[in-house]
């Protein structure tokens, strides 16, 4: 069987259970970004469309800045009810999902689809439809909307499209492609605002988030390539609560000229640290977060490890260093 025949079988088994659900839970990572909210609310709308009464779950519930998005208080942070089909989107593994032993027991009972397009996905479901070449979830979720048949309208088009826009920071990325744009052209035709899109989602933040992000750069340093900061959890507890400031600030670290790689490490109320890790293209930090129990892109990765927190940031940055070694030893690189 080729790739293309495996595709549309995965697609015809995952329309099959679809069709066949009346409650389906909808699931996506803990601490959410822009692809995985509109993911879930984009397949969300689409399945009660079909007339469906889907639960839509986040363990860290919607970020504030996406709240705009249709549908955004919907999104529950406790999983209720009875459900018969689980439907996990942009997650790689089944840990990020941030379910109990219970609950994962019991979502084993149940058939499962996992709709993804990181190139480190476990391939933990029962129907799995991970495509790498996607920039975003958003897209491999467009893909299972016209195989259902569902017409796309305003509402869809705008989580499918802010999916999209963010996980390609406004399509600047390297993965752009015509396609890219082609399908992006597509959800502007059936109503999604590019321009309330941009707006909302990559030019807004509170200004607990902007005190996170100074509280990040007075840490900030760099050895040759790579460029890192830290944020402790008095840092985080004097700026307040807000989500998603770390994955913009690694993006903001990867923007100094003289880096290659950027790291960000977040030191969590339980002690344990999150590592956001970039790279800019022809490296490649995916390897070395799987290495460390994590997953992701070759551009853009992350894992969690215990603390304390120069323990964590001395074993990763060891790691990157090691890494990008070989890199350059292997001939693999080259400076665009």
């Amino acid at each position: 069987m080729t790739a293309e025949e495996q595709r549309l079988d995965s697609l015809n088994q995952a329309q099959a259970l679809i069709s066949a659900a009346q409650r389906p839970l909808l699931i996506t990572h803990i601490d959410p970004d822009g692809d995985a909210i509109g993911s879930l609310l984009g397949l969300g709308w689409a399945l009660v469309r079909l007339g469906q009464s889907p639960v839509l779950y986040c363990r860290d519930g919607v970020p504030p800045r996406y709240d705009f998005l249709p549908g955004a208080d919907r999104v529950v942070t406790t999983p209720h009810g009875s459900t018969d089909l689980v439907i996990a989107v942009d997650c790689a593994d089944i840990g990020r999902l941030g379910l109990s032993a219970d609950d994962l027991s019991r979502l084993n009972d149940r058939p499962s689809i996992n709709l993804d397009h990181h190139v480190t996905n476990t391939g933990f479901a029962s129907v799995n439809i991970v495509d790498t070449e996607a920039v975003a979830s958003a897209e491999v979720v467009l893909q299972i909307v016209d195989a259902l048949g569902v017409p796309l309208d305003a509402t869809i088009a705008t989580c499918l499209l802010c999916g999209i826009v963010t996980d390609t920071l406004g399509f600047r990325t390297a993965n752009v492609t015509p396609r890219v744009l082609e399908q992006a052209a597509r959800l502007m035709r059936a109503g999604a605002s590019l321009a309330e899109i941009n707006e909302q989602a990559l030019n807004r933040r509170p200004f607990s988030g902007l005190c996170m992000w100074a509280a990040g750069l007075k840490t900030l340093r760099r050895e040759d390539s790579i460029v890192w900061a830290h944020l402790t959890r008095a840092a985080r507890a004097e700026c307040g609560p807000v989500q998603g400031a770390e994955t913009g600030l690694v993006s903001f670290l990867l923007s100094a000229q003289e880096a290659e790689v950027a790291a960000l490490f977040t030191e969590r109320d339980d002690g344990t640290v999150d590592v956001s890790l970039r790279a800019k293209p022809g490296r490649d930090v995916s390897a070395v977060a799987m290495a460390l129990g994590g997953g992701g892109h070759p551009l853009a990765a992350g894992c969690t490890l215990p603390g304390p927190l120069d323990e964590a940031e001395a074993r990763v940055l060891g790691l990157l260093r090691a890494h990008l070694r070989e890199q350059a030893e292997g001939g693999r690189y080259h400076r665009r």
